[in-house]
């Protein structure tokens, strides 16, 4: 097995710590917290969402989203408007992160490939219920005691289908 008890610890505190800092992450979206939520990004983070399953980059195919730094604070002061027709009423969402792997499970590190699982609902007063759900990549680096994302990578189980207008992100 190797490893010492110490160590393993460590790796659990680690795996703890992304996890808590994943769920903080995803309760600034269902608060509508947006502007918080972008400043979690590095200054060249980006946010992006395939539309097919095994796409490679966002430059070889179209992408259901591709959103640097600039492009998503611009999306948030969209939803900020007061006349933003896709968001009145204003959704209500609940995202659920499970099955995180941290890699390198390393304490020490100063950058950390996660991965998830997710399951997003979306309603809207007046509509239907939606579900998404699929795989989350992240790109965490160490900042300030705490992490900033360098990268992330939302792949929806059903990203080629064909979807009504996606106004929030996942």
């Amino acid at each position: 097995m190797g490893g010492s008890a110490a160590d393993g610890l460590a790796k659990l505190a680690l795996a703890r710590e992304i996890e808590e800092f994943l769920i903080r992450e995803l309760a600034l979206l269902d608060d509508r917290r947006f502007e918080d939520w972008a400043a979690l990004f590095t200054d060249d983070g980006y946010y992006w969402a395939p539309a097919k399953p095994d796409q490679d980059g966002p430059a070889d195919h179209v992408s259901l989203f591709f959103d640097d730094k600039e492009i998503m604070n611009t999306r948030v002061s969209r939803l900020r408007h007061p006349r933003v027709h896709a968001q009145i009423p204003p959704s209500r969402t609940s995202h659920m992160i499970s099955n995180l792997e941290v890699d390198p499970p390393d304490p020490a590190a100063a950058a950390y490939d996660v991965r998830a699982r997710f399951l997003m609902l979306e309603y809207r007063p007046g509509g239907d219920q939606r579900s998404f759900g699929g795989r989350y990549e992240y790109r965490l680096i160490r900042r300030r005691g705490d992490f900033g994302i360098a990268a992330k990578k939302a792949t929806i189980l059903n990203c080629d289908a064909v979807m009504m207008p996606l106004s929030l992100p996942f």
